[in-house]
């Protein structure tokens, strides 16, 4: 399962190139996945046509063009260790929100996750990309990122356990090193929202 560490590893090795906030938090994203034992299939323009989830190609990719398009990204995985199902993750960006689609080959309903705008009451554990990203965090990976731990937990609750079949790791190991250093703490209010949650992208059908 994901931590931070290994997700961080995963960026520095792929050493991609950041317009944006939301770049940043949608490769954390995708560096989750290979991190929990995915592979990637397609990401950009061959992730986003309709036949995306059902092609039989299971040849493991780069990430070239994974952030071509303004503000979505799509990725397809499989995790060939367990299951030779794909996994197709959008993400939408919209303000300071990141919208996270997930669907698997075969599965009726998507699963969702998303990081928005903090408020008083909604959605109090899913802040804005801003609360996980430092926008001037330099050229070191490290520095680019903040309460990672934060942003793999929320990953691996609402969607990577879902697939893995893995039990969540102890809430120590999920804690990122901002964290312990006691900055962005926020309280833990549960609440439900007022209202329904649109998923951020459709999917193909079938």
């Amino acid at each position: 399962m994901a931590n931070e560490q290994s997700v961080i590893a995963v960026i520095r090795a792929a050493r991609p190139t950041f317009r944006n906030a939301h770049d940043k938090a949608a490769f954390a994203v995708h560096a989750a996945f290979l991190a929990s034992g995915f592979v990637l299939h397609a990401t950009g323009p061959s992730a986003s046509v309709d036949d995306a989830l059902s092609s039989s190609s299971t040849d493991e990719v780069g990430i070239d063009h994974w952030n071509e398009f303004e503000d979505s990204y799509a990725f397809v995985y499989s995790q060939p260790e367990k299951s030779s199902k794909k996994v197709l993750v959008k993400c939408l960006a919209m303000n300071n929100k990141l919208l996270i689609d997930t669907l698997r080959d075969g599965d009726n309903e998507p699963l969702y996750l998303e990081l928005r705008q903090l408020t008083s009451f909604l959605y109090i554990n899913n802040p804005s990309v801003e609360d996980y990203i430092v926008e001037d965090g330099g050229t070191n990976y490290n520095t680019q990122f903040k309460n990672l731990g934060k942003l793999v937990g929320e990953l691996n609750k609402a969607i990577l356990t879902k697939y893995t079949g893995s039990p969540m790791p102890n809430s120590s190991t999920q804690t990122s090193s901002s964290e312990k250093k006691g900055l962005n703490d926020q309280p833990n209010v549960e609440r439900q929202p007022d209202y329904p949650y649109q998923p951020a992208g459709s999917f193909p059908s079938g």
